[in-house]
């Protein structure tokens, strides 16, 4: 019997218990070791077929098994798939990598939920990359910046007891042609792969900004920011200068947004206390906050806006708003309007963009970097690749606008790319994204917020 018509018997079968619609398919008769090849070609064209493109692995590995026990002389044995475990074989073609490249709130909630979903398939192997060993509370740094809080949590603690294995290492590139992570001197294949690496600083090429500031974006830069303001006040307890006592004890935040409104508030509460304690009159403090927008807090209603601003002024902080930012130098900060502010001290949060390396890897990206998604958060032309979170150039179908990017929305979309990895792997439906926004709420201090929390949604 030709191998065309023994496959085709052996999936018509009351064995395989399947409805096949049967087409012509042309084999070539090769020598043997071009059938293993000749196979895969025919699976292919089968689950194009019967599933209708959809890559079912679960069905492909089941076709394939059956053809290991049916016909032993043109594919050759292989262990029982029964018996296959990630542990045993990592490095088997059975396996099926889902690798997560960062450990923020959306990559966390990708991969425990991947690892949930996935639990009781051994063809899948859940992977999470991060260059850091803990996860930082992003939503906290600015109260790490001035009160020395604890804002990381070691990654072994969430990952003990998964099944996920976690690689630590900062990824140099992604080729998404070959689906292949690497990751310092390694590398990495991937059947699926959800990017969520989270963002960098974005310093809009403003002269000496990025040379003359403090960005607070990550543990590191908070750290940074606290010794810096420590040692300007334990400084200024002995500088008898009074013009230059105020020029230290003035601090200049660059960005009008809900980091800068945080840190602000945050920093007029410190710096007041840190006073105090070296017995400083707090007159020579000043606390500046610029924003080139026309209120604080654009992405909010302008109620919540116009509150905020009210807080920030009752702890004595000036904020100037229509201000663009032009220039920076190791003592100035020029604005557009002609304004030059005297301060070394300056603390900038501006803006974000995404590192290059996804643009450097083939992938469509829009705005700040991010990779431009579809309603699944799949990257545009590729339905083995995601994008999450401050990654992901997700459009709210709503309002036709990109998403912000806030810690409730990568938590949202962690979880929706892996059920939507999951779907895509057991060809069932894939749910479209809709943002539920559960509230907004700015801290402005040890003891406010303003805000607004959605009871129902």
């Amino acid at each position: 019997m030709q191998l065309e018509q023994l496959i085709i018997s052996i999936l018509t079968s009351g064995r395989v218990k399947i409805l096949f619609l049967v087409t012509r398919f042309k084999f070539i008769n090769v020598m043997d070791n071009k059938l293993k090849e000749n196979i895969e070609k025919f699976l292919d064209d089968f689950m194009l077929i019967q599933y209708k493109g959809n890559d079912h692995i679960i069905a492909r590995q089941f076709f394939r098994k059956t053809f290991n026990e049916l016909i032993p002389k043109y594919f050759e044995t292989k262990r029982s798939i029964d018996k296959i475990t990630p542990e045993s074989s990592e490095d088997s073609s059975l396996i099926k990598n889902i690798v997560v490249i960062g450990a923020g709130y959306g990559g966390i909630t990708a991969a425990l939920r991947l690892e949930r979903l996935l639990k009781k398939h051994p063809f899948f192997s859940v992977h999470l990359i991060d260059k850091n060993p803990y996860h930082t509370i992003k939503t906290q740094l600015h109260e790490a910046a001035v009160r020395k809080a604890e804002v990381s949590i070691p990654l072994y603690k969430i990952l003990k007891n998964r099944k996920i294995h976690f690689h630590l290492g900062e990824v140099n590139s992604i080729d998404v042609e070959n689906k292949i992570v690497s990751i310092d001197n390694r590398t990495l294949q991937f059947h699926f792969l959800i990017i969520a690496i989270g963002s960098k600083v974005n310093y809009y090429n403003i002269p000496g900004m990025k040379e003359h500031s403090f960005p607070l974006q990550t543990l590191y830069d908070a750290n940074n920011i606290y010794e810096h303001i420590s040692k300007m006040c334990a400084l200024s307890a002995s500088e008898k200068d009074e013009k230059k006592r105020k020029e230290n004890l003035r601090f200049v935040i660059g960005g009008g947004g809900l980091s800068g409104v945080e840190l602000a508030a945050e920093l007029a509460e410190h710096t007041s206390k840190c006073l105090s304690d070296f017995n400083i009159n707090k007159k020579y403090l000043e606390v500046i906050l610029i924003e080139a927008a026309n209120r604080l807090v654009p992405f909010m209603d302008e109620e919540f806006s116009e509150k905020i601003k009210e807080r920030l002024i009752e702890k004595d902080i000036k904020i100037l708003l229509n201000s663009k930012i032009i220039k920076r130098t190791e003592n100035e900060v020029y604005l557009e309007d002609g304004k030059v502010i005297q301060t070394n001290k300056f603390f900038w949060t501006g803006g974000i963009r995404v590192s290059d390396l996804l643009k450097r890897g083939g992938l469509k990206t829009g705005p700040a970097g991010r990779v431009i998604v579809n309603e699944y958060l799949q990257a545009e032309g590729n339905k083995y690749i995601y994008a999450i979170g401050d990654s992901a150039n997700a459009i709210n179908p709503v309002t036709g606008k990109p998403v912000p990017a806030a810690a409730q929305f990568a938590l949202q979309q962690g979880r929706l790319a892996a059920e939507n990895v999951y779907a895509e792997i057991f060809g069932k439906l894939k749910k479209s994204y809709w943002p539920k926004v559960l509230g907004e709420v700015v801290s402005l201090g040890k003891h406010l917020a303003i805000g607004w929390l959605a009871l129902e949604y």
